[in-house]
């Protein structure tokens, strides 16, 4: 049943990353868009949801799985966090968003050494600051209220 739920979920999570991956404008010829990686993620969500719910409904699923509820419980708080991450973004910026998302986001599967908590907290929005708005050239979503990027810009 867990197997079931937690596919039907990521898959219907998927489709909404897909249909709001498809919003984004399209890029100039010859140019790799922004909505790219977006919208091959989201088609991987929806194809391994759709896969882990098969497996589930062949009861195919791990022995001993925790109840429906308590799962459901799980996804409610991942989504939960997802879109607080979206709003706090829109807030205060992308790095300090991701500065806090991704340590939360770590602990709820289970990790729990401090360290790697407070590298996460400090890599991960270096490192997708680096790819996606360096290397990429993608625009940064800057906060409406702060944002950290003013402060390390100077501006």
């Amino acid at each position: 049943m867990k197997t079931l739920v937690e596919g039907g979920v990521l898959a219907l999570i998927g489709a909404g990353a897909l249909w709001g991956a498809l919003q984004v404008p399209p890029a100039a010829p010859g140019e790799v868009g922004a909505g790219l990686f977006p919208t091959l993620i989201a088609a991987a969500l929806i194809v391994i949801g759709g896969a882990m719910a098969i497996t589930g409904l062949k009861g195919r699923g791990e022995a001993g799985a925790s109840p429906a509820i308590r799962t459901l419980a799980e996804v409610g708080g991942l989504s939960f966090l997802s879109f607080a991450y979206w709003w706090a973004i829109g807030a205060v910026g992308y790095l300090l968003a991701t500065a806090v998302a991704a340590p939360l986001a770590l602990a709820a599967f289970d990790v729990r050494r401090p360290l790697v908590l407070g590298l996460a907290a400090l890599l991960c929005p270096l490192a997708y600051h680096l790819v996606f708005f360096e290397a990429l050239g993608v625009f940064p979503p800057y906060g409406a209220y702060f944002d950290l990027l003013d402060l390390l810009q100077g501006s």
